[in-house]
């Protein structure tokens, strides 16, 4: 007698636990989304997210219509912020170097650095302009002797802002340089910079991760090259002391 054949029978869909996973993963997501929706949101945090997010979509109010149903589900629509954000962020921004002009130029009248470092500022940096042959000699990087005081003074200010990362930039006229240590004007500037961050590190004990350097050679000069005397006003250090507010911007 011919065995019978055995019918497999074959279940379509999904396995039956999927369903229910699914349930509650998605149970769990309205639970937060409402959760998150019906918090106070802080309008300073608030901002600071939406900047380390600015890679990724996010949907403001009043801006959803098309884009919901171009992009699909997934993309939550972030509630209201009350009060200008931006405004507020810029308004501490300007106070804070504000206040840190002011202290630097009593700071460096009261020990006659006045006419040795020129002092610029915007809502995002301090400048703290160090006139030509102050800390350097023609064609040089290492610091002159009499520099070191200099330098002294202006890290002990420095250090009262260690909230504050600090930005060294080196510049040259365009006269032309070429050494076995300095092919071009490129390296000077940079030598220099570092030169100056390396003090302030090895000798005033800043973190170096506060710290960074540019050499910009002849490519950014403040006036015309067309007169010695300009020659030497491109001829410069500056460091710039960066706003708490606007740090990843620079």
């Amino acid at each position: 007698m011919a065995k019978k054949e055995k019918k497999i029978e074959i279940k379509q869909g999904l396995a039956e636990w999927m369903g229910t996973y699914g349930d509650m993963v998605t149970l769990l997501l309205c639970f937060f989304v409402l959760l998150f929706a019906s918090s106070n949101v802080d309008a300073e945090k608030f901002s600071q997210i939406a900047t380390s997010f600015s890679n990724q979509i996010v949907v403001m109010p009043g801006q959803t219509s098309g884009m919901l149903d171009a992009l699909g589900n997934g993309i939550i629509e972030m509630p209201e912020v009350k009060g200008n954000s931006d405004k507020e962020f810029e308004q501490r921004g300007k106070e804070e170097m504000d206040n840190m002009a002011e202290n630097f130029k009593t700071y460096f009248a009261e020990n006659h650095l006045e006419d040795k470092i020129e002092i610029e500022q915007n809502d995002r940096y301090i400048t703290l302009n160090f006139k030509d042959g102050i800390l350097f000699e023609s064609g040089s990087s290492d610091l002159k002797p009499e520099a070191i005081n200099i330098l002294n003074q202006v890290a002990d200010e420095l250090l009262k802002y260690p909230d504050n990362n600090i930005k060294i930039e080196g510049h040259t006229d365009n006269m032309p340089i070429s050494t076995t240590r300095y092919p071009n004007n490129w390296y000077l500037s940079a030598a220099r910079a570092i030169s100056v961050a390396t003090y302030f590190t090895s000798s005033k004990n800043f973190p170096p991760a506060r710290i960074s350097t540019e050499g910009y050679g002849e490519y950014k000069p403040k006036v015309s090259n067309d007169t010695p005397e300009n020659r030497a006003i491109n001829r410069r250090v500056e460091i710039k002391v960066i706003s708490k507010y606007y740090d990843n911007e620079l």
